[in-house]
């Protein structure tokens, strides 16, 4: 039978897939002739994909992406995101052969979600991607979120909102760079037998995608090589016990994870032993754990048959949205989100249940707002095992007022680790990339 998109997905994410199925037709993927995997691969240089939010001629769509705050919801942005780069991934391993049928592709990860400036409801918004960088068989797809009215925004090819008609000018300048941006990492897989796939490769058509693509080279490169770190055991400098696995590190920063372990430990000693005399301002992060959890439903699947990542992604971010307001007591803003990691597919009827917590606060910025870190873990549970395992984790960063009104002038509180192994994990998730100058999360 073929896929109906179902309601619960946005306008935007709809029209997207609409736009893949009718590519894929074209492209004879339907057609029972297509059952030969690709051979030749067909070098292809980055071309841009863009689609618009016409805020100020749709209705409809303004009313959709509407929080309670009058702002933009970004959790359906970040669902579109993903949207969006599958699109361009799809089209990008598209070799153009009615013969051969298409690459599975699958998000493995994202990663550097920034949100640089606010999306507004009062102006148009571009969403925009392309490939950025691939290898053998995984790709980064570099997407981003443009205020319409921007001087260096991409173009459109939706023209039925005249740039004239926005009503949210700001006078942005040239080269003051994107909304929002974010790199989607997709790996290929054959349908059949689900071995990896070679993607085809990437020509950079100018010095912009020539610098972004080595750029990304080089992140990746640094990613793979501390994932095999942690995967052989590789013996770190001041090694901590709790973590025997950690990655090498440097001395100066396994002098830094040593020194933030034991005063961190020092603190929640105190607090334990000590409840009624330990400081008010800090408490421990598992006080601060909130969670879901719900099954897994049709209508929630993507284009393959899987729960939709961006559906995990929006439910997630939401969870940490609503996780940080509820400690730190004031409406929190989103920043970014980083480390997400997509470990084990979901499928429908699969009893998904959503953990997060206050992992880190940052109380050392000279400014009015505190930066808070919030993690969320996505684990399958299946009761008829009584097992749980780990299918996404996601590290959301969100600023809240220190001050802010109804708090009667409480600050926001200090979190405290559990143990040894959890500071050590607070460390490599929330301190370790300020530290690391190879590492720019744009806090």
């Amino acid at each position: 039978r073929g896929y109906a998109v179902a309601r619960e997905r946005t306008a935007i994410t709809s029209k997207l897939w609409q736009d893949r199925l009718a590519q894929a037709k074209a492209a004879g993927v339907s057609e029972a002739a297509a059952t030969r995997a690709q051979e030749a691969l067909v070098p292809k240089p980055p071309t841009r994909t863009s689609i618009r939010y016409s805020f100020s001629a749709d209705e409809n769509l303004l009313e959709a992406y509407r929080n309670p705050w009058n702002a933009v919801r970004v959790g359906r942005v970040l669902e579109d995101l993903d949207s969006l780069a599958g699109n361009i991934a799809f089209s990008h391993c598209d070799d153009a052969d009615r013969a051969t049928r298409p690459q599975l592709l699958v998000t493995a990860s994202v990663d550097r979600v920034r949100l640089m400036r606010a999306l507004k409801l009062e102006e148009d918004v571009i969403l925009s991607g392309a490939v950025a960088w691939v290898g053998r068989s995984s790709m980064v797809i570099r997407m981003e979120a443009w205020p319409a009215e921007h001087p260096d925004a991409p173009p459109c090819e939706e023209t039925n909102v005249l740039r004239e008609t926005n009503v949210g000018k700001e006078g942005y300048a040239p080269g003051s760079g994107p909304s929002l941006s974010a790199d989607f990492t997709f790996v290929a897989r054959d349908a059949v037998t689900n071995k990896s796939a070679a993607v085809n490769p990437l020509v950079p058509d100018c010095d912009a995608s020539q610098t972004l693509f080595a750029q990304t080279a080089e992140r990746v490169a640094r990613k793979k090589e501390k994932a095999k770190a942690e995967k052989t055991g590789r013996k770190t400098v001041g090694e901590d016990p709790a973590r025997p696995n950690a990655p090498h590190l440097e001395t100066s920063l396994a002098s830094a994870k040593n020194a933030f372990v034991d005063a961190a430990l020092n603190e929640t000693r105190a607090v334990t032993t000590f409840p009624a005399l330990a400081s008010t301002d800090a408490i421990l992060s598992e006080a601060t754990r909130t969670e879901n959890i719900f099954v897994a439903q049709p209508q929630q699947r993507n284009l393959s048959g899987r729960i939709f990542g961006g559906f995990l992604l929006r439910r997630a971010f939401e969870l940490a949205f609503a996780t940080s307001y509820v400690f730190g007591g004031a409406r929190p803003r989103f920043k970014s989100v980083r480390d997400m990691d997509f470990l084990k597919p979901v499928d429908v009827g699969d009893l998904l249940r959503f953990k997060a917590r206050v992992l880190h606060v940052d109380t050392t910025s000279k400014t009015s707002e505190t930066c808070v870190d919030v993690e969320v873990e996505c684990l399958v549970t299946k009761p008829e095992e009584t097992s749980a395992e780990l299918s996404n984790t996601f590290l959301f960063t969100f600023h809240v007022e220190n001050e802010a009104g109804g708090r009667d002038g409480r600050k926001v509180r200090r979190v405290l680790p559990a143990s040894r192994e959890d500071a050590a994990h607070v460390w490599e998730r929330c301190l370790r990339p300020r530290l690391d100058t190879e590492t720019d999360y744009g806090r």
